[in-house]
């Protein structure tokens, strides 16, 4: 009877672990020669991204191979799991773009994360990788998203936020954001960011995001940010708590700072690392170029270890005076105005093809802390080369060859 009561244990055990394995986890393939009647394999694959998503489910990888994919409804609509994610990612070597096929006001024009069930549920545990996202209207949109990971995307000409939306434990790495806003349409805009985001420990590391419309990321702890039952899947999807933020390069921004603090669920953001350079081009000498603050009444955040230049065309100031120092943030370790970053291609006033590779001599060589969060740079280079972290988001190793082959999730064309 033992022996029959623990076969009958083993036996509930394995099937306990087996249920938690997708029965059918498959590796799909999306190609411009290819039709969505096709199986998805990679001799016959699918046509449109779109109808990838719409297909996937837990513990599936889908590759979409190089090309122009003009689309709409791109939705994922449906969760992996934590040891079967979701995966969107680009064929290796190959770099796909997503063109929206129009920029008009709608959730369709965008890369969609929203529960199937409605946008108040959470979806998560989804990765989407390697692509170059433009021409939409938002560029990548998220409702509840929880547990993924958005990384090496080049998100631009968005007609407003390059990122937008809600969600907790999600990582933002080595995407490069820029050029989103309606500069055509209203080029006095200050409501069009590259990334504008609320919800609890979001990570925003390694990413170039420059000349963007208004601030390049917006910490949201608004009104909007209030716990809402109809609004989030659960507190952690609303208030802004336990960011970080750290080796991003931010620049050029245009109508705003780099980054901006904003409202009362703010609290415990760590600011580390980064460089902010001629942001608030179009603003006063006395306004922040680096990080504003507004309506703040969190406490916590701590600003180390960042560099701070600007040439005094714009925007001058480091930080906005609308919060306090010693009760809403601490700050140490920052180089503020004394040094410019030396960048390999980054003057004053901003060029047609900037390059934020760090060049022999910077001041933001060997400068930043060691930190768990940023152990890989934008051009996937180990931190740290030296003693010390470098600042922003290239990490320099040689004088020779600082600078990976340029692709076009790297730097400018």
């Amino acid at each position: 009877m033992t022996r029959l009561k623990q076969a009958i244990g083993a036996c509930a055990l394995a099937s306990a672990l087996l249920s938690s394995i997708p029965a059918y986890a498959a590796t799909y393939y999306v190609a411009t020669t290819g039709n969505d009647s096709n199986p998805g394999t990679s001799s016959s694959p699918w046509r449109t991204v779109r109808y990838a998503v719409s297909k996937m489910i837990a513990g599936d990888t889908t590759y979409v191979k190089g090309g122009t994919y003009t689309e709409s409804n791109i939705r994922f609509s449906k969760s992996g799991t934590q040891s079967a994610p979701i995966k969107l990612l680009n064929a290796p070597g190959q770099f796909p773009i997503i063109k929206c096929s129009s920029n008009s006001n709608s959730k369709a024009n965008s890369v969609l994360f929203q529960n199937i069930s409605s946008y108040r549920y959470a979806i998560g545990w989804i990765n989407l990788e390697g692509f170059e996202i433009k021409n939409c209207h938002v560029g990548i949109r998220l409702y509840n998203l929880h547990d993924s990971v958005i990384r090496r995307n080049w998100i631009h000409d968005s007609q407003s936020q390059g990122l937008l939306g809600n969600g907790t434990r999600i990582l933002l790495d080595r995407n490069r954001v820029n050029h989103n806003g309606p500069f055509a349409a209203n080029p006095s805009s200050t409501l069009a960011h590259g990334i504008y985001l609320n919800g609890t420990a979001i990570t925003i590391t390694n990413n170039l995001i420059y000349d963007n419309l208004a601030h390049g990321i917006q910490l949201n702890g608004s009104g909007s940010s209030v716990y809402t039952s109809s609004l989030h899947a659960g507190p952690e999807f609303a208030a802004s708590k336990n960011w970080i933020i750290a080796n991003n390069t931010l620049a050029y921004n245009r109508n705003r700072s780099g980054m901006v603090v904003w409202g009362s669920t703010c609290g415990n953001a760590r600011i580390e690392n980064n460089i902010f350079y001629e942001n608030g081009v179009k603003l006063a000498e006395y306004a922040p170029q680096g990080v504003e603050f507004t309506s703040v009444t969190c406490t916590g955040i701590q600003i180390r270890n960042n560099l701070a230049f600007a040439s005094g065309s714009g925007a001058m100031q480091f930080l906005g005076t609308s919060a306090k120092a010693g009760t809403h943030y601490t700050q140490s370790g920052n180089i503020v105005n004394t040094a410019n970053p030396k960048f390999v291609n980054a003057p004053a006033t901003y060029p047609s093809a900037p390059n934020f590779a760090l060049a022999s001599g910077s001041s933001a060589i060997n400068k930043g802390l060691s930190t768990s969060a940023t152990k890989t740079s934008y051009t996937s280079i180990s931190r740290p080369q030296a003693s010390l972290y470098d600042m922003g988001a290239f990490e320099f190793y040689s004088s020779n060859t600082s600078l990976a082959s340029p692709t076009s999730l790297q730097l400018a064309n």
